[in-house]
């Protein structure tokens, strides 16, 4: 039986601010978000069309997810989950399908979170990886850098750090799904959708810097609020973002920026999506039609 899609997208939403949107307003113990985050995912459908293989790599745990057997082309993702949520198991379900949709091998890292670990250690053994991969003979033109959330911050900054240490290395591609870039909050859409967005609150996002950053340390600086860096020169990038995030005006606001730094900017606008929509793609026409979007632009950059 078909479910009409406005009733369908309002149960979700109400399923949502409820299990996870409303108790992260409150200063519950990381520990207790993740076990409640991993067994939400739980119910996102894994691809069965793609091959997955576990691995370590620079001493960080990783799973390689193929879509067929021989490949150049490789996805680096490095998941969301406001720095001290998220893991292999959570966002497995949407690296399948990022695979299988570009028919390319996407690479998905278990990183240190917070407050195990803080800033700048999630960012040393992200950097890390990238290295080992470029050594091992990965060919930067054949790597597009992706992430989601406080992914995306992190694969952003990891751009800006080749950019100024070898551009050589920069990946052909950036990917952005509804990043989280400025960590002092001053995006007015933190306000505006504050009560529409069913995934994320403000007070997850506080909770996320606290344990991210170390006291005393300036959250503005580029290393930990990329949008605050020199962003000429960085590759092609795809920006995509629900209109009903919170976090909406970190994606316009980049794609002002990129835009006059000359960076090519495709940026993608999804209408009554919320943050994080790209995982409910079993589900919703527009996370499908995103996941589309992203396998256009991969194949885009694979030409040239």
């Amino acid at each position: 039986m078909k479910i009409n899609p406005v009733l369908k997208q309002y149960i979700t939403e109400s399923f949502l601010k409820t299990s996870l949107r409303f108790p992260s307003r409150f200063n519950l113990p990381p520990t207790v978000l993740r076990v409640a985050l991993e067994q939400m995912t739980r119910v996102f459908p894994q691809s069965k069309d793609v091959s997955i293989r576990k691995l370590r790599i620079a001493g960080i745990r990783a799973e390689e997810i193929l879509p067929q057997p021989e490949m150049t082309q490789l996805i680096f993702h490095i998941h969301g989950g406001a720095f001290f949520l998220g893991s292999l198991n959570t966002h497995r379900a949407l690296m399948t399908e990022m695979a299988l949709r570009t028919q390319m091998q996407v690479l998905h890292i278990d990183y240190p979170l917070s407050p195990e670990q803080r800033f700048p250690d999630l960012g040393e053994a992200i950097y890390d990886v990238y290295q080992l991969l470029v050594e091992q003979g990965a060919q930067s033109k054949d790597i597009i850098l992706s992430g989601d959330s406080c992914g995306a911050n992190l694969a952003l900054a990891l751009a800006l750090r080749l950019k100024e240490e070898n551009p050589k290395l920069l990946p052909s591609g950036l990917i952005l799904m509804s990043p989280f870039l400025d960590l002092t909050l001053t995006s007015e859409s933190l306000r505006y959708n504050q009560k529409h967005d069913a995934l994320l609150s403000i007070e997850a996002l506080e909770a996320g810097i606290n344990h991210y950053v170390p006291k005393g340390v300036d959250v503005s600086i580029p290393e930990i609020s990329p949008i605050f860096g020199d962003l000429k020169g960085l590759p092609p990038t795809l920006v995509q973002v629900g209109s009903k995030e919170i976090l909406l005006d970190d994606s316009t606001r980049f794609e002002e920026k990129a835009k006059a730094a000359g960076v090519d900017v495709e940026f993608k606008l999804y209408t009554g999506m919320w943050h994080n929509f790209q995982m409910f793609s079993a589900w919703f026409d527009e996370a499908k039609q995103a996941l589309t979007d992203i396998a256009e632009f991969a194949h885009r950059l694979d030409k040239d």
